[in-house]
């Protein structure tokens, strides 16, 4: 095992048709990562990955969150209305039982009330790990072929059977200084090998998204025009995850906690579950 310490990431996870949009900046950057992750993985940085995406939040626990157990990380198409080679996809990883136990166990050790329930894995994780893991990998691609390459509909795409994929819930509270907890209290796994992953989005409004897609004609959305709310939005949530490290995290995450108090944040999430991965993840370093 090595002895540099895994990283932590915070992956945007777009929406399902990304995964076919092999131009997206969305999926270069997940193939981007992909790379890097098999490269630290054969270096023995990381050993598995703790996933976090905005799709899963429980609605029957009053505080802490959940880890899934299910060994095989079924997929779950949690999404509607999409054509049905969507809900043929499949991505193939392993949860293996003494990992998810570490993690129920960390998280407890480190008060976080922590449930196991099988579930399997959400679009928020599995979408980028579908372009991320596809097949040939982006390293053993030539430059004119990485700038055609898409994801296959039907092949799987498959995580090498030594990383460890664990997903865990968005806590019950969406309170930002929950998620802070929830990252600042699984930053030591990350010197045991496991790499953290958040998976969201910077800005989230759907509704707007869809009205400038329509004024626009439908003409893609790579297409569409950033809003003046996300331009300040994305400056302060940038100034504010790049915060000079303090060895306290009250004060690392002073401007942080201010961001939810913005003029521009309820325009740029109208609710907060993809904000949220922002704060896991900054915690986490």
């Amino acid at each position: 095992m090595s002895t540099l310490q895994a990283p932590a990431y915070f992956v945007s996870h777009g929406g399902p048709p990304t995964m076919f949009e092999h131009k997206h900046l969305a999926y270069q950057h997940w193939l981007e990562w992909g790379k890097e992750v098999r490269a630290l993985h054969q270096q023995g940085v990381i050993r598995g990955l703790i996933f976090v995406s905005a799709h899963w939040q429980p609605e029957d626990l009053t505080q802490g969150v959940y880890v899934n157990v299910d060994e095989n990380n079924p997929l779950v198409y949690d999404f509607y209305n999409f054509p049905d080679h969507f809900y043929k996809q499949r991505v193939e990883s392993s949860n293996p039982a003494n990992i998810s136990a570490l993690v129920l166990d960390h998280l407890r050790s480190s008060g976080v009330p922590a449930h196991p329930i099988k579930r399997g894995i959400d679009h928020g994780v599995w979408c980028p790990l579908k372009v991320a893991f596809q097949k040939p990998y982006l390293e053993e691609l030539t430059p004119e072929q990485r700038k055609t390459q898409s994801a296959s509909v039907d092949t799987p795409s498959t995580l090498p059977a030594t990383l460890s994929l664990t997903q865990v819930s968005l806590p019950a509270s969406e309170s930002s200084i929950a998620s802070l907890k929830l990252g600042a209290s699984l930053r030591e796994l990350r010197q045991r090998g496991f790499a953290i992953v958040g998976g969201g989005m910077s800005v989230h409004n759907l509704r707007d998204m869809m009205r400038m897609f329509t004024l626009g004609g439908g003409r893609g959305f790579g297409k569409l025009h950033s809003t003046q709310y996300s331009q300040t939005f994305l400056s302060a949530l940038d100034e504010a995850m790049t915060a000079s490290p303090a060895s306290h995290d009250e004060k690392k995450w002073t401007k942080a906690l201010e961001l939810d108090q913005r003029n521009d944040f309820l325009p740029s999430h109208p609710t907060p579950e993809h904000f949220l991965r922002r704060y896991f993840r900054f915690a986490s370093i």
